[in-house]
């Protein structure tokens, strides 16, 4: 048991965002084991409202990227993650837990991810209506944010982490 929760912990430490990629093809594989991450995220009242889109073919990534400000390089995938509102509606305050529900998803897929070797990036910054037309979902599927994947180009550096954000019992106090 200790194994695992080393490379959880080296998964988490060490996964950054990745925005240049190789030319290298994903395999198909990868892509399937980081998106079954992804639907074992943690919901709300267990009503997984989540849909996953994923987009390989570069004429249709390169489409995406046209409506992402915040996509500079192709990757060799997008994933689009999804609230399903016909799912999120069901609850009291569903669709904007539906929109935390897709982060929780998006983040153990980047994590499988980078066990794999992949390299990731959420990107937020694009017009999700755009997006929505583009992959023809339904109007009930809201896309949240994307992910974009690809065998990384090299590894970014770990940017500094404020340990003072950290307190105790109550805002302020740093005593145990």
């Amino acid at each position: 048991m200790q194994s695992f929760f080393v490379e959880v912990e080296q998964a988490i430490l060490e996964r950054r965002s990745v925005r240049q990629f190789s030319k290298r093809p994903l395999e198909r594989q990868d892509l399937q084991e980081a998106l079954r991450a992804a639907i074992w995220a943690p919901t709300g009242a267990n009503a997984q409202p989540w849909a996953f889109v994923c987009v390989t073919d570069p004429a249709a990534v390169h489409r995406i990227r046209v409506v992402s400000p915040g996509m500079f390089w192709d990757p060799q995938a997008v994933v689009a993650v999804g609230s399903d509102q016909r799912k999120a509606g069901r609850f009291r305050g569903g669709p904007e837990l539906a929109r935390f529900d897709c982060a929780m998803a998006a983040q153990n897929l980047m994590l499988r991810a980078f066990s794999l070797g992949l390299g990731s990036c959420v990107i937020r910054s694009t017009n999700l209506e755009a997006v929505r037309l583009i992959l023809e979902a339904p109007e009930h599927i809201q896309p949240e944010l994307l992910v974009i994947l690809g065998y990384p180009d090299a590894q970014p550096q770990a940017p500094p982490r404020d340990p003072g954000v950290i307190f105790w019992q109550k805002y302020g106090s740093k005593e145990a």
